[in-house]
């Protein structure tokens, strides 16, 4: 049986001894699973470049501990042994998820496959030690039912900048954190790395990791998150950019209007004050008195509120000043937006590509998508469920203290 198959790229740390090894061709033959539907051995063994008997010995290995199961094809029209497929096992393994925004932080259980299997809502705190304690807790308990090595790891999505060196946020204005040290989430007590990074970059690699097959893979495009202010999250070449400190993305605080509004970062005229949900709150409070969530001011305006219309109308414009510098600046494929703009994308692309027309040359335009994220509101959820599953499925870490570090790669 003949299908095309996708290409696997894995990288190790370190110079690998036999049981490192070992390890390694597993952690690689999980992947191609994961990667491939329907896949025999015979598969495995053309992508993997492993041979015959060493990727039976794999799977044996992998399905004593019940990692990778069988399934038989039905082909009743055709003679023979129907052919053994290999799946992982969805609930063989589990990633926490945990994502802290302004706008409501979650915590999630997810199968290895993806999937959000429960989530729960981590009430807030103002005081950053007792919440990222309550975080802490939460954690324990949603990992307590997987056992030892139930949990494959623990990504955390942040609404903020972060040094996963020290473990901190360094500046989170929307959360009213600077120089907040996480340390409770990295004493849990839970047999798994902690994975942190900002909430926009991750929905970058949530949206790359989980948008639908039945879609080509997207490699340059940047994810905007309109909840709790505007950041926005670059993925170039497949890989997310990060910059040198860590802070790149940070277009919510572009100035957009000299000497514009106040925004919580202490500048004034950025972006994020007249794009995102609470520039969108603010104006239409401003014009009706009534204060509602940013999506209640979509639904008013699907509804024919000419208040709601107003401000969704004003927000749109300022979204296509801010997309325009961006198509400029980096030249992506494509653009996401997520929450409230997702919701209302229907509603606000008209006026978007209204001032990217009239604001971009046409030939920048050529070929760029803009478009409503598929995981809306869970999109940096999402993300931290992705970030723990790509260090597992594309870094394989054995911290041999005696080795030699360096980098070796496994191509298939």
């Amino acid at each position: 049986m003949s299908r095309p198959v996708s290409p696997v790229t894995f990288t190790t740390h370190g110079a690998l001894r036999k049981s490192a090894l070992r390890e390694a061709n597993e952690r690689l033959v999980l992947n191609v699973i994961r990667q491939n539907s329907d896949l025999s051995r015979s598969d495995i063994t053309r992508i993997t470049g492993l041979s015959p008997s060493s990727v039976t010995f794999i799977v044996k290995r992998l399905m004593a501990r019940d990692l990778v199961r069988e399934e038989r094809v039905d082909t009743a029209p055709q003679a023979g042994r129907p052919p053994i497929i290999l799946k992982l096992a969805p609930q063989a393994r589990y990633i926490l998820a945990v994502d802290i925004s302004p706008t409501g932080s979650r915590l999630a259980v997810a199968e290895w496959t993806g999937a959000i299997v429960k989530e729960r809502a981590l009430p807030w705190q103002a005081d950053p030690r007792a919440f990222l304690n309550g975080v802490r807790d939460a954690m324990r308990d949603e990992a307590l039912p997987y056992g030892a090595d139930g949990i494959l790891g623990i990504g955390v999505s942040i609404a903020g900048t972060c040094d996963a060196r020290s473990k901190t946020v360094t500046t989170a204005p929307n959360l009213g954190w600077r120089d907040v040290a996480l340390d409770p989430l990295f004493e849990t007590g839970i047999d798994a790395t902690v994975f942190i990074d900002n909430n926009a970059n991750l929905s970058a690699l949530g949206e790359r990791w989980f948008r639908s097959t039945a879609n080509r893979p997207l490699d340059n495009f940047v994810f905007v998150t309109l909840g709790g202010g505007i950041g926005s999250g670059i993925l170039f070449g497949g890989q997310v950019l990060g910059g040198a400190f860590g802070r790149a993305g940070e277009f919510g605080h572009m100035t957009i209007v000299a000497d514009g509004r106040q925004c919580l970062c202490g500048n004034r005229g950025c972006w994020e004050e007249y794009a995102s949900d609470r520039a969108l709150v603010r104006r239409y409070e401003e014009l009706t008195g009534r204060n509602v969530s940013a999506h209640a001011v979509v639904q008013q305006a699907r509804a024919g509120e000419n208040a709601a219309a107003e401000a969704l109308s004003e927000a749109a414009r300022s979204l296509g000043l801010g997309f325009g510098n961006l198509i400029m600046g980096l030249n992506p494929e494509a653009i996401f937006v997520d929450s409230w703009g997702a919701a209302g994308w229907d509603l606000l692309k008209g006026p978007v590509w209204k001032v990217l027309r009239r604001s971009v040359p046409q030939s920048w335009l050529e070929g760029v998508q803009i478009r409503a994220s598929a995981h809306a509101d869970q999109a940096s959820l999402l993300g931290a469920v992705a970030l723990a599953l790509n260090r597992y499925f594309y870094s394989f870490e054995h911290n041999q203290a005696s080795e030699t570090p360096k980098q070796v790669r496994i191509h298939a």
